[in-house]
């Protein structure tokens, strides 16, 4: 199908198409062709015969399905017809937003609204086309480079979308009305669920014109399913004609005496749901649910809501939960594109087999590019290539129906009358099994995979009786604790060919642990493993980034929820090389994610390390995934220098107590008399810099957990905090307090005692724990800071790098006890910079270092509070000062290489309000006699400026982008562009970011050069900043 000239200029002028060929995550029928397997997964869409939506294209921002395209320019586009599009758009679910072009407009309507048959309640905007010389409304507001950089989610057309009328949330909702009403009528849960499972089978056959009226009145005595089914003895027959006509394992086998349990009324709410009855509410739906539209992975909304009822108290052992679909697409994008056609994939806990039917389209499509398409082609693929395991027997059932549904809707051959054609095989038994995966079949242990691939349990099982039950003991070796996911891993290993990719979401938490088993298990993973790539989600575990499990409201999903973040780990089965890199990547907190629902992974959050230095150091795993390039640098600099030992390290040397706080209450009944009558600390009455012991209870337990010896409650102490980071002296802070004679504390406390020592030292200590060092070491290098919770443990304090506190200079001692004094008495700005501007001396940090430390309150704050208020905050509107700063660290280094080898200097014009959400700096490059800088300001583009910046997202240079970050070169003008939120304007994005201007310029990028001295320039910046 080829673009209509009309409609191809106006995708032109919103930069869609560049140059006559679609951007990067366009997709038409055309560039289908040349795509890898991955392509399958939207093929559908533009085969008519299978798909009844006229699509013309589909643009996929971050790798996430965000518009479905229509040109109708040419075509009837009545507002019935609009609403009919919008419906099916609606039935279908897979982007929020449908485009819909006609001869003199272009409407935005609203895909994730249910129909209600009115244009007014979906319709999202409506733009004319412009006339001559006209602002062209549309390019602005829904041009590319909105959704490029984000910024259409801020607008007020976006407002009304919310993933939470999508139909999979809707079809979520009703058919745990549909449970409900069925089992409070007396029906056992596996019952209500084959009951449902044959009702939605039914108007799916009917929906696809495979069972129609002329067939339903032949065999049942009635023209509409619905009416078939409140007729008991016509539903029974159906049942059984079903049953006979389709076999394999399409329907699981009929419970004892079953036509007796089922009633007229249960029928009847079927039937109900069916005609369009909305039985939570007991309103009619004006359309009832397409299920020849409807994806087939939506059957594990179905899986996700009864499975838990079949299971009982096993569910939250076995894992059980539901994928939602764009972390499937995540997980097969990373290992499928280049599959062979051949490829056998397996998923280890395939539950609903969601993986498995994304896995199976994807397949067919790429045995299509060489073979004849065919139902023998089809069927090949779905016995032979696709394969699961679940301990869940319900679970399979679920995967066999989704696999059928699958199998038919890729039938290139289907066609009614005789259904004899649509008998299935057995795929229960032979490519789905019941089973630990620790304890396959022999048949299936002989097989070796090409893929495998799944949503592993995370749930720890304390019997043992879950996911890991039966696993052999060679794989419980370097497996973090309360892991089980990992031995899915290790499992999986030995089931791939050499070379097999795996890709698996797990929990986040153990690859940031400092545990020793963490450790030893992500040195082995990498050391097994090439191409890895880790993608973390960590951000979003508040954000309902498994929707359907975190939303139920009778809570049997909380198994899932209260595991852990999500982390999507993949790589090709080998042992990595000597010089092997890893791709990490971290998906940044989003305001708007728990409203649309969409799943980007930009560049700018992409990196590569080497392997050998994530296995040599934990910390810096987490500074590679979290921190900017040169926050990354930074911490490999701190960590790496000679100079400081580690907290654990020094006190150790030293011979200074380091201790956990004791215990009360749990059964603890170790003896604590020893402890009785001392001051007694818990986190209520903690406070900053300084403990006052005088204000404090006095401890009376004679029993507790764990409650060390005498010795190590000697002060005087620096006492850490686990928690309670509001209390620090500035968000965003960690903190520590001294106290000075003999206390008892609670484990919410590490204490130090410095007992028979310098007592300045305490002081020294607790200005670096409360200092903006500290803050930077443990945001980019804690183990639960911005990842599961605000808790810093005791290991995350012993791995802390710092100057070897007995070699610091009596004079400097001193300064730490009068600046600790100050601070107690009288905090102040002033004062508190000083204490950070000591610390920074301590530390040896240089100019550029010392600028990326001391702005990372910025990017600390959201992760040491973890409120709501403090993630607003890093993404609130920039200020103006903030963008000067910004602008002029970015100058000021540029300027630095270029005075050593040329005339020009660097000017920070002005800051350029391109939309309500997105702003750009302006930055002048001249030569010849300093001019006077006018007042820095944000304000309107300029006359020329407005149509720079309205080409922005559709010329040439609108390539040279780096994900969120766009930088625009025009004659000697350097606009960086960026999303207007405070946590893209930092001083460690000023110098990251000149990093990638660099490079634009080595690489020719750039629209100018900066004349005779530009290479000896670059080199100079780059020794400046990275060396």
């Amino acid at each position: 199908m080829t673009i209509r000239s009309t409609f191809q200029r106006e995708l032109a002028r919103c930069g869609f198409i560049v140059d006559g060929s679609p951007v990067d995550g366009l997709i038409t029928s055309e560039t289908l062709k040349s795509g890898g397997a991955n392509s399958g997964r939207y093929a559908f869409l533009f085969d008519r015969r299978r798909f009844p939506l006229k699509v013309d294209a589909l643009f996929r921002s971050g790798g996430t399905p965000t518009i479905v395209f229509i040109d109708a320019t040419e075509d009837d586009s009545s507002e019935g017809r609009l609403i009919d599009w919008q419906r099916l758009s609606w039935n279908f679910g897979l982007a929020p937003i449908l485009w819909v072009s006609t001869p003199d407009r272009v409407l935005l309507i609203n895909s994730y609204q249910p129909p209600s048959g009115r244009l007014r309640d979906v319709l999202l905007a409506e733009f004319a086309h412009p006339r001559p010389g006209a602002p062209d409304l549309l390019a602005t507001a829904c041009g590319r480079m909105t959704f490029d950089t984000g910024s259409f989610w801020a607008s007020e057309h976006a407002r009304r979308i919310d993933r939470h009328g999508r139909v999979d949330s809707v079809l979520l909702r009703e058919l745990g009305a549909v449970e409900r009403r069925l089992r409070n009528d007396g029906v056992e849960p596996l019952l209500a669920q084959k009951l449902i499972g044959r009702a939605i089978f039914s108007q799916y056959l009917v929906d696809r014109a495979l069972m129609g009226t002329d067939l339903l009145v032949q065999l049942f005595g009635h023209s509409r399913l619905s009416d078939t089914l409140r007729d008991p003895q016509a539903a029974m027959e159906m049942f059984a004609w079903m049953k006979a006509t389709f076999n394999g394992d399409l329907f699981p086998p009929d419970l004892p005496n079953e036509r007796d349990l089922i009633e007229t009324t249960h029928l009847a709410t079927l039937a109900d749901f069916l005609d369009g009855l909305e039985i939570s509410t007991g309103q009619w739906r004006l359309f009832p649910f397409r299920f020849d539209v409807i994806p087939v992975e939506l059957i594990s909304s179905i899986y996700e809501q009864f499975a838990h009822s079949a299971a009982g108290e096993d569910s939250a052992a076995q894992g059980l939960h539901y994928t939602p679909i764009n972390l499937v697409d995540l997980t097969l994008d990373q290992i499928l594109d280049d599959m062979p056609g051949n490829a056998r994939v397996l998923d280890p806990a395939c539950g609903s087999g969601v993986f498995l039917v994304e896995a199976m389209r994807r397949i067919v499509w790429r045995r299509t590019q060489t073979e004849p398409n065919s139902r023998a082609l089809v069927r090949d693929v779905l016995k032979n290539q696709i394969f699961g395991v679940d301990i869940n027997p319900g679970a399979l059932q679920v995967t066999a129906f989704s696999l059928y549904l699958a199998a038919l809707e890729l039938d290139p051959e289907i066609q009614g009358g005789d259904l004899s054609w649509l008998r299935f095989d057995h795929l229960i038994g032979s490519s789905l099994y019941h089973a630990s995966f620790f304890a396959t079949p022999p048949q299936l242990s002989a097989l070796k995979f090409d893929v495998i691939v799944g949503n592993p349990p995370w749930t720890y099982s304390k019997d043992d009786s879950g996911a890991r039950k039966s696993a052999p003991p060679h794989n419980r070796v370097a497996q973090p604790r309360r892991s089980p996911d990992w031995a899915f891993l290790w499992r999986a290993r030995e089931l791939a060919i050499p070379g097999g990719r795996i890709a698996l979401l797990m929990k986040a938490t153990p690859f940031f642990s400092k545990d020793t088993a963490a450790v030893e298990a992500r040195r082995m993973m990498l050391a097994s493993f090439n191409d890895v790539r880790l993608i973390n989600m960590s951000q979003l575990r508040g954000e309902g980034l498994f929707p359907a499990v975190s939303g139920r409201s009778d809570g049997a999903g909380a198994a899932k929820a209260n595991s852990g973040p999500a982390l999507l780990f993949s790589g090709r089965v080998g042992v990595s090389a000597s010089n092997a890199t890893v791709e990490v990547a971290n998906v940044a907190w989003n305001k708007h994610f728990r409203r649309n629902g969409l799943l980007e992974v930009v560049s700018d959050e992409r990196r590569e390390v080497a392997s050998s230095t994530l296995t040599s150091d934990p910390v810096l795993f987490k500074a590679a995934m979290f921190g900017n390039d040169r926050e990354y640098a930074v911490m490999s600099g701190i960590q790496a220098s000679q100079l400081f030992t580690r907290l654990g390290r020094w006190c150790s040397r030293e011979g200074i107590r380091m201790e956990q706080g004791l215990q009360l209450g749990g059964g603890g009944r170790s003896d604590a008399r020893q402890l009785v009558g001392l001051p007694f600390l818990d986190a209520a009455a903690y406070t900053p810099l300084r403990v006052s012991e005088r204000r404090l209870p006095l401890f009376s337990s004679d029993h507790a957990h764990r409650p060390r010896d005498r010795a190590a409650y000697e002060g005087p102490l620096v006492l850490c905090p686990e928690a309670g980071f509001a209390r620090s002296l500035e968000r965003g802070r960690y903190s520590a307090a001294v106290a000075q004679t003999d206390i008892v504390y609670t484990d919410s406390f590490v204490g130090i005692s410095l007992a028979g020592r310098d007592c300045r030292l305490a002081d020294a200590l607790t200005l670096i724990l409360n200092s903006k060092v500290t803050a930077f070491m443990l945001a980019l290098g804690g183990s639960n800071l911005g990842i599961k919770q605000p808790k810093v443990e005791k290991i995350d304090l012993e791995a802390l790098a710092i100057p070897d506190l007995s070699e610091i200079d009596s004079a400097i001692l001193d300064r730490c006890v009068e600046l600790r004094s100050e601070l107690s008495s009288r905090s102040s700005i002033q004062t508190l910079r000083a204490c950070d501007e000591l610390v920074f001396d301590l530390y040896g940090l240089n100019g550029a270092d010392r600028r990326v430390v001391d702005d990372i309150l910025t990017r600390s704050r959201p992760m040491f509070m973890d409120t709501q208020e403090d993630r607003y905050a890093s993404v609130a509107p920039v200020t103006t000062i903030q963008l000067l700063e910004y602008g002029s660290e970015l100058s000021h280094w540029l300027d630095t290489a270029l005075r050593e080898t040329t005339s020009y200097r660097t000017v920070v014009s002005r800051g350029v309000r391109i939309t309500s959400d997105v702003v750009a700096l302006r930055i002048d490059i001249e030569d010849g006699p300093l001019r006077p800088l006018a007042n820095f300001q944000i304000g309107a583009p300029e006359l020329f400026e407005a149509s720079l910046m309205s080409a922005l997202s559709h010329e040439k240079r609108a390539k040279f982008r780096s994900g969120r970050s766009l930088r625009l070169y025009s004659d000697h003008t350097i606009y960086i562009v960026k999303l207007d939120q405070r946590r893209h304007w930092t001083v460690s994005d000023a110098q990251s970011d000149l990093c990638r201007l660099l490079d634009d310029f080595a690489t020719k990028r750039a629209m100018f050069t900066l004349g005779q001295g530009e290479s000896g320039g670059s080199k100079q910046i780059e020794r400046l900043l990275l060396h």
